[in-house]
């Protein structure tokens, strides 16, 4: 037995491997991957909450502004100056004929098109952002311009073409009627197949009909979504860094009003074709490029204005209600600011 060393020397070879044969101590086990402290911050729950929070928002909102939608495209089929065309004229002239609840039409198919467009748009347009960096290696940046307009234009596109036939049987329903005539639909549902009849009664051709102007429309929504989610994302980033705002009501109302101006003065002219081509029950218009012609003919280059303050007033105080609304669900249910 080896004898002890005196009380306070100390042993040189403490915490040496002995060269005896006995086995080492083992290794210090690495630090392990950050874990979740709860449910609600992984990366799973992050992106499927944004998703019906997106939808919820959208829907609100389009209910909310449906009266505002309605004058907007009775401007917009606006084709002759003899009719009147403020917004006043449009909208006494409505109630007067139709009654107030005229103001409510098309709120169903508004609602319904929102559940698809506005929650695959808004919904999946961080998703994409992470797709992108990931498949792009990192290069690029996420703070960056080219990153989010990918993201926004990916999340358009899948969202604007699910949801057409809701954005025509809306558009159809909001649409003016003679005066005295019964409405050309009794409710959405008749409105559908309506539509769908229109193409002569076979499958193909009613897919047709419920596709029609799906062009202009996922134009529109390419438009929309780069200017309003863009320019909302990129308003915020900016005013966080060169400002120091924080989350909150003051950012998030500053950022929507922002994207609520950009979107309207950017999608205006492509939602004037949209709703004349989605409204065109006799095929006047050929194509975009026919329907764009003709209007630049008959009506000049201003007409791709008209509708201009209503589409800001309901497309900008959608946005508004939108983001308000989004990042507050955001906030209760837990997942991180946009």
């Amino acid at each position: 037995m080896p004898p002890r060393p005196p009380p306070g020397e100390e042993r040189a070879d403490e915490g040496l491997i002995p060269l005896t044969g006995q086995s080492a101590p083992p290794p210090t086990p690495a630090s392990p991957p950050h874990v979740p402290q709860s449910w609600r911050e992984s990366e799973a729950y992050q992106v499927l909450m944004r998703i019906p929070l997106a939808g919820v928002s959208n829907m609100f909102s389009s209910a909310l502004t449906n009266p505002v939608d309605v004058i907007k495209v009775r401007q917009q089929l606006r084709t002759s100056s003899a009719q009147p065309g403020t917004v006043w004229a449009i909208a006494s002239r409505l109630v007067r004929t139709e009654g107030p609840l005229a103001l409510t039409r098309g709120m169903l198919a508004g609602v319904m098109r929102e559940s698809i467009y506005g929650t695959i748009r808004l919904g999946t347009y961080e998703f994409w952002k992470t797709t992108w960096r990931r498949v792009s290696g990192g290069r690029l940046d996420e703070k960056g311009l080219t990153l989010k307009v990918m993201s926004a234009l990916t999340s358009a596109v899948v969202g604007a073409s699910l949801a057409n036939p809701t954005d025509l049987v809306k558009i159809r329903m909001q649409a003016p009627y003679p005066p005295g005539a019964p409405p050309p639909y009794r409710n959405t549902l008749h409105a559908f197949s309506s539509v769908y009849h229109e193409g002569g009664g076979t499958l193909a051709g009613g897919l047709r009909s419920l596709w029609r102007g799906t062009a202009p429309t996922v134009a529109r929504g390419i438009v929309i979504s780069v200017s309003q989610i863009v320019g909302y994302d990129q308003c915020k980033q900016s005013l966080k860094m060169g400002f120091g705002w924080g989350e909150g009501l003051r950012l998030h109302l500053a950022a929507s009003l922002f994207a609520g101006l950009f979107c309207s003065i950017t999608s205006n002219p492509v939602d004037v074709v949209k709703v004349r081509i989605m409204n065109d029950k006799t095929r006047q218009y050929r194509s975009i490029a026919h329907c764009v012609s003709t209007i630049v003919r008959t009506e000049g280059p201003t007409a791709f204005y008209k509708g201009f303050m209503m589409c800001w007033a309901r497309l900008g105080s959608h946005t508004v209600i939108t983001y308000l609304i989004f990042e507050r669900l955001r906030m209760w249910a837990g997942v991180r600011p946009m």
